[in-house]
């Protein structure tokens, strides 16, 4: 029997980003995927926070039928992961994250927020919000911006894991960093790799922090070397 791995997506995104990994990963292990609140087609009226993330992989977890299971976070998606490890879950084995942005304050929160505003992203960054507008709905996408906004406002303003936290934690976690991720800064994943009980620091040589640039092959790899 193949263990099982859940695939935990990145803001402004959906579980569709890892179609290509899912399937490099099928003949290792049993593939699930969710797509959090917030981030589908259609309008989310709470406000998102990590707890509400969290909240989404415990439903999951519940209803899932394996004794246990191995989470890949990508982005927020591993902030999510190791939040949700933070309250000791059943079920759960190891977690592998890739890059997560761990170093959340007022002020890196406010530099991420500014860029996140639906009318300068069509003006600037047409492309891409063409892309998030296609991805989320015509009418939502602005909707699913302002939720990752709100996301990253709580993550700053004390809504996020401290240092406490982390060394309560006795998942095995593997911090994955793509050397080249301009991101996510390598001394703030070493340093959350030093608090976790179970941590590991590695470096994916010349990746970046985009999925679709990082080398599947080699994360397989890493995936598969980890919960093997």
């Amino acid at each position: 029997m193949k263990p099982s791995i859940l695939l935990l997506h990145g803001a402004l995104s959906t579980s569709n980003q890892f179609v290509s990994l899912s399937e490099k990963l099928e003949p290792f292990f049993d593939v699930f995927t969710l797509d959090f609140s917030g981030h589908g087609q259609l309008p989310y009226d709470g406000t998102l926070d990590m707890k509400v993330l969290v909240g989404d992989i415990s439903k999951y977890f519940e209803q899932m039928k394996v004794e246990t299971c191995h989470i890949f976070g990508y982005s927020m998606g591993g902030y999510a992961a190791v939040s949700f490890a933070n309250s000791k879950p059943k079920k759960l084995g190891k977690i592998i994250t890739l890059g997560t942005k761990w170093d959340w304050n007022p002020i890196s929160s406010a530099k991420e927020i500014a860029m996140l505003d639906p009318e300068t992203m069509t003006e600037k960054v047409p492309t891409y919000a063409a892309k998030l507008q296609a991805l989320f709905g015509e009418k939502n996408w602005t909707n699913v911006v302002r939720n990752t906004s709100a996301l990253m406002s709580d993550l700053g303003n004390g809504g996020g894991l401290v240092e406490d936290n982390f060394k309560t934690i006795e998942t095995d976690v593997l911090i994955l960093r793509g050397s080249e991720d301009k991101m996510v800064t390598l001394e703030s994943s070493q340093e959350i790799a030093s608090w976790l009980e179970n941590g590991i620091y590695l470096e994916i040589d010349a990746a970046p922090h985009p999925l679709e640039k990082v080398d599947l092959d080699v994360l397989v790899h890493e995936i598969v070397g980890y919960c093997g």
